[in-house]
């Protein structure tokens, strides 16, 4: 079983264009570790200021790591200075899932 989170995050349209590194970097880092399958944080082109959040795990273990790696820690501080809000998340356990 697989494990996708989903949901996003609010930060003021005026302070993006600071976001947008840590978006960049948070997005490198979590690609690259074991067991991410995908992950994306994207700008939502009709609402400035809303970043849609995508993460897909092989398992809890995979998302323990992700959640206790370094780069983690980074975005979190990032995003606690940058003022971002409003974060809403879901997880959902995939049992199976095919290309369409």
């Amino acid at each position: 079983m697989t494990l996708i989170l989903a949901g996003s995050i609010r930060i003021a349209p005026e302070r993006l264009e600071d976001l947008r590194p840590h978006l960049a970097a948070q997005v490198d880092g979590s690609r690259g570790e074991p067991g991410c399958l995908d992950y994306a944080l994207t700008e939502d082109p009709l609402d400035p200021g809303l970043i849609r959040v995508f993460e897909h795990f092989t398992d809890e273990a995979a998302l323990a790591f992700h959640r206790a790696s370094p780069h983690m820690a980074a975005w979190r501080a990032a995003c606690a200075e940058l003022g971002v809000y409003e974060r809403r998340m879901s997880s959902f356990d995939v049992s199976a899932y095919r290309e369409i």
